[in-house]
């Protein structure tokens, strides 16, 4: 099983140094969160039941920060978790992400999500209710332009002619799925993989098992498929087994507490690199 190292609502100066340790430490890659603007007050509520970020927390640009992190490693691997897809045209996502993955030999997958934060789209002018059916048809064009650098699309909200989008990326970007609902499961299932949550092992259970026999039905039993979760449960040699067992291809290094918004944090980078060094010993 793989284990992938947060760099969501940290300092954005401790971003480098700590992928340069995770790659150095062995970790699988990172991961990257993505918010364009927040409003100052939201009445939304995270699909965790909390909110676990303020308008003043940090939230670097994933595409930017994946640029720059892959120009000072070479093995590390990145995930946005989750880019939040239809608040953008699939025109810039495609060539955004064609070319990272172009430029870093394939270290870069897709990891996007429908949205929760109402008042973030509405600010952007977006329309929050079409949001799952627009990421279907951007998801759709996006990989249009990424198999031979051509795109036609005729549909609900994107209609375009025989359209050309090159350099484009000669290893394949693959698409993860976030979101926590059926639709997403099964729209996980029509793409590379899914981005689990936080969840009890009643529904990790749940989840992955939906999952697998989702993918029985569609005849995609069998294959590579990424299976993200991290369950509620203390880090242990029989947590990750246990996440093995089910089925779990990937999880987080759950190396340190996640901050809460509006609360000081204590820990320095040192601490959290320390923190990283700990865990790899143990688990890597």
């Amino acid at each position: 099983m793989k284990f992938w190292v947060p760099l969501i609502c940290l300092p954005t100066e401790e971003y480098l140094p700590l992928a340069e340790a995770a790659e150095r430490l062995g970790f699988a890659g990172v991961l990257l969160a993505d918010h364009l603007a927040v409003p100052d007050e939201f009445a939304s509520v995270h699909p965790s039941g909390e909110n676990p970020f303020s308008a003043a927390t940090e939230f670097p640009d994933p595409v930017t920060m994946i640029a720059t992190l892959a120009a000072r490693t070479e093995r590390l691997r990145f995930i946005t978790y989750t880019y939040i897809l239809p608040m953008r045209d699939p025109f810039t996502v495609a060539k955004q992400f064609g070319t990272l993955a172009q430029v870093m030999g394939g270290r870069v997958s897709l990891g996007c999500a429908v949205g929760w934060l109402r008042e973030e789209f509405e600010l952007l002018g977006q329309d929050f209710g079409t949001r799952g059916a627009r990421t279907d048809e951007a998801i759709a064009i996006i990989r249009d332009f990424w198999d031979d650098g051509w795109a036609e699309h005729h549909g609900r909200f994107y209609d375009f002619d025989r359209t050309g989008m090159f350099p484009r990326p000669d290893v394949r970007v693959p698409v993860l799925i976030g979101g926590a609902g059926r639709r997403a499961l099964e729209r996980a299932v029509r793409n590379d993989g899914w981005l689990g949550m936080n969840y009890s092992w009643d529904d990790v259970e749940d989840k992955v098992g939906t999952l697998h026999r989702l993918r029985k039905k569609a005849g995609l039993d069998g294959g590579e498929f990424t299976v993200f979760v991290v369950a509620n449960a203390a880090p242990s040699e029989a947590t990750y087994a246990r996440l093995r067992d089910m089925g779990v291809t990937d999880t987080l290094a759950a190396a340190w507490q996640a901050g809460q918004p509006g609360q000081p944090d204590t820990e320095t980078l040192e601490d959290r690199i320390a923190h990283l060094e700990k865990f790899a010993a143990r688990y890597l």
